[in-house]
């Protein structure tokens, strides 16, 4: 995603970006990674407008923002997945925000490197528009080249209707990925967020979502939806 572009060329605009966090540049290869360790860190943090003293907070589903408040989100691979980042807002739009683009898993997708959605130091922000917005995370150690292929076609598609058709084509992809990965959950006992990723240290910026980051395990695929109540 670019600065200064709408999140889908369908949607009217619902996030503003903002500048606020520092990006922290990280080797390209860590140390070797135990059986257990997580295989993503992930972060998904907001700060509330209203507040005097912002600080990051964890974003869970259900949560309700009110206009004006930011978003931001971080992800590390620690061992070789693909993950994707997406977005349905108000009116039923989707959203890739990560990866960033059609040839980002071609290039530059680097283990233990710390990845920011939206990229660098800037942080979205909650417009006008009220309504539950809806963000999914995929974790797969496959490549899901079907959920790039069927967002391309939806990007590059003319016609509401066929933009509607296939945006429920993928929204019904991405809960077939949510109900298999429920799936394997209960058969390995459940697939549960493992180790905090880091700490925030006293003294450093409360609004840094570093400090937010919790270890994910994958049994194959791992999916997560977050629904935020903005009003």
């Amino acid at each position: 995603m670019r600065f200064g572009q709408k999140l889908s060329s369908a949607a009217a605009p619902f996030f503003v970006l903002f500048l606020s966090l520092s990006f922290l540049q990280l080797p390209a290869w860590g140390a070797p990674k135990r059986e257990g360790d997580p295989a993503l860190l992930w972060a998904f943090g907001a700060l509330r407008a209203a507040s005097t003293h912002p600080m990051a907070l964890p974003v869970t589903s259900g949560m309700v923002l009110h206009s004006g408040d930011k978003l931001k989100m971080m992800l590390r691979i620690r061992k070789k997945c693909f993950v994707y980042v997406l977005y349905k807002d108000s009116q039923g739009n989707l959203s890739m925000l990560f990866p960033y683009s059609p040839k980002f898993f071609d290039s530059d997708y680097r283990i233990d490197h710390n990845y920011y959605v939206p990229e660098s130091d800037a942080w979205f922000q909650l417009d006008k528009k009220t309504g539950k917005e809806t963000f999914y995370l995929i974790a797969s150690e496959q490549r899901l080249r079907d959920i790039e292929y069927t967002y391309k076609k939806y990007v590059s598609c003319k016609g509401e209707k066929n933009k509607r058709n296939l945006a429920g084509q993928m929204l019904s992809e991405l809960d077939s990925l949510g109900r298999n990965n429920l799936a394997l959950a209960n058969r390995a006992g459940g697939q549960k967020t493992l180790v905090r990723g880091f700490e925030r240290a006293a003294g450093e910026d409360p609004t840094d979502i570093t400090g937010l980051a919790e270890g994910i395990s994958l049994n194959n695929i791992y999916s997560q939806t977050f629904v935020i109540v903005h009003k």
